[in-house]
């Protein structure tokens, strides 16, 4: 049983911007399963990848990494026996899963920011996600056919191996490289460091800015790198992550993943007596970490909790949320990596020395029970008390910021800085900003031949630059002033979020970012 009927209606109303669940994308995956067989039995590099994927005695095989960003429609095949499924962001992806794009584009988060970004109608497999005894991380890629770029510019001890046509790629730290697949044609790009191809008996080297063609039967190495069609996305994409991936004192855990979306979606408060802790912008006391979810079957590890919010990885898999009066919901981080397991809840806490408040941390929904008559578990299940909240455009050119979203559905990056905006919808219930369709594009770097293609993106303002005036900043700074050197005016329309009532709170005391 792939998902049941009723959840997968839940889940295409509940995460429109996010999976391809409805009816016609389940049929799709249907249909395409035979294509896709057919595909893995003739590329022979699906063999080769796993069976010399890079493992070694003593090699521990319980990494998850972070499908983090999720653009149109891709599935995932998760080992629960129904082959290519619906995904979402913050999904976890385990040793032996493939990851497919159709008409999408997906970026994958390594632990130390590393990041693997698959351009549409790519497929790709990790027939390797390892944690060596010597406690490097080793990973290997299988690239069975489409275009991926592979950024490791934040690496510097670990192991990332790139399987492509039954060539092995061994990819040095700090590099940055596009492969593309097609048929039996390989063209590795090499933008930042080198990767050493080994095909057959023969070992090539391929340094920075240039770029190799496999073919059938010959191997051509060029000291140039030709425009793709998705640099541009893949540009902006690592820039947002350079610019909000700053160390973080908090993050703990041993785990880097995930910080980017932290430090743009919210900050961290000093609490005073409770200590330092983390929320998200555009939230009320009345919104709870565990309203809204997902629990993902993993086959050996049972049901794993899913968040949909874009910064929703991290704090669901390490650290606390409690309940703070004055404040709401917020996270520390510390304690143990939960992994697939992110299940267990601590109560009981009490915060600082302020005893007469007690911390509660929240209770999540209930782990979903397997049917009974050797029924099939359903492999996603919906679960939530209260109705999803989403900012949005309200119609084109107006782009809506709802109390209680938390930042989901705010494109991440591109609508300048959330702490200002948040402030204004926490007065407001909700704010209202001008913005405008864009796609990523190369224009201040790079060569101008070749189209640029990607995800169309949400931009503050309009295309034509206009005196914009600001608003009063927020009270609650984020970490950066902003993604954008101009300010867009926001209005507040009066109405109130999908959860209900006008903020009453004001701004909210001791905030400082760290």
């Amino acid at each position: 049983m792939k998902i049941r009927s009723g959840c997968r209606l839940l889940l295409a109303m509940a995460f429109p911007m996010v999976v391809c669940v409805a009816a016609g994308a389940q049929s799709g995956v249907v249909g395409t399963q035979a294509s896709e067989t057919a595909i893995s039995r003739a590329v022979p590099e699906a063999k080769v990848a796993r069976d010399s994927n890079g493992a070694l005695p003593g090699d521990s095989h319980v990494r998850i990494v972070r499908l983090s960003d999720v653009k149109g429609t891709l599935q995932l095949d998760r080992k629960t026996g129904n082959g290519f499924e619906a995904t979402m962001p913050n999904m976890p992806i385990v040793e032996g899963e493939k990851l497919r794009t159709a008409e999408g584009y997906a970026e994958v988060e390594f632990e130390d920011n590393s990041t693997l970004h698959l351009a549409p109608n790519s497929l790709v497999e990790f027939p390797l996600l390892a944690l060596r005894s010597s406690g490097t991380k080793a990973s290997t890629v299988n690239v069975v056919r489409g275009t991926v770029y592979v950024n490791l510019e934040s690496t510097k001890g670990n192991e990332f191996l790139l399987w492509a046509c039954g060539r092995k790629m061994t990819v040095a730290p700090a590099t940055h490289l596009r492969v593309t697949v097609e048929g039996e044609k390989t063209v590795l790009s090499v933008f930042n460091g080198n990767v050493t191809v080994e095909r057959g008996s023969e070992t090539t080297l391929v340094n920075k800015k240039q770029s190799l063609t496999l073919g059938a039967d010959q191997v051509t190495v060029a000291k140039k790198i030709d425009q793709g069609p998705y640099d541009a996305w893949d540009k902006d994409s690592n820039d947002y992550h350079a610019r909000y991936s700053r160390a973080n004192t908090f993050a703990g855990s041993g785990s880097s993943y995930g910080l980017s979306d932290l430090n743009y979606y919210g900050s961290f408060i000093n609490g005073g007596g409770y200590g330092s802790f983390w929320q998200p912008y555009l939230v009320s006391a009345g919104w709870n970490p565990y309203q809204n979810g997902v629990w993902a079957l993993y086959p050996g590890a049972g049901y794993s909790w899913v968040s949909p919010y874009p910064w929703g990885w991290l704090p669901y898999h390490s650290g606390t949320w409690s309940f703070y009066p004055g404040y709401g919901w917020g996270w520390q981080p510390g304690g143990v990596w939960n992994g697939l397991n992110n299940i267990v809840v601590t109560s009981g806490q009490t915060a600082g020395t302020l005893a007469q408040n007690p911390v509660r941390s929240p209770l999540r929904p209930a782990v979903p029970q397997k049917p009974g008559d050797g029924a099939s578990p359903s492999s996603l299940v919906l679960a939530g008390d209260k109705p999803i909240v989403f900012s949005k455009e309200d119609k084109p050119g107006n782009f809506v910021f709802q109390k209680n979203s938390a930042g989901l559905g705010v494109p991440r990056g591109s609508l300048g800085d959330l702490s200002k905006i948040s402030n204004h919808v926490e007065q407001h219930g909700s704010a209202s900003m001008p913005v405008y369709a864009s796609s990523p594009s190369l224009s201040t770097g790079g060569s101008d031949h070749g189209a640029n293609v990607g995800p169309v993106i949400l931009k503050a303002g309009s295309p034509v630059s206009s005196d914009n005036s600001s608003f009063p900043s927020a009270s609650r700074p984020g970490p950066y002033t902003g993604s954008s050197s101009q300010t867009t005016p926001l209005s507040h329309s009066g109405a109130a979020s999908a959860s209900g009532g006008s903020s009453g709170g004001g701004s909210r005391p001791g905030s400082s970012p760290k």
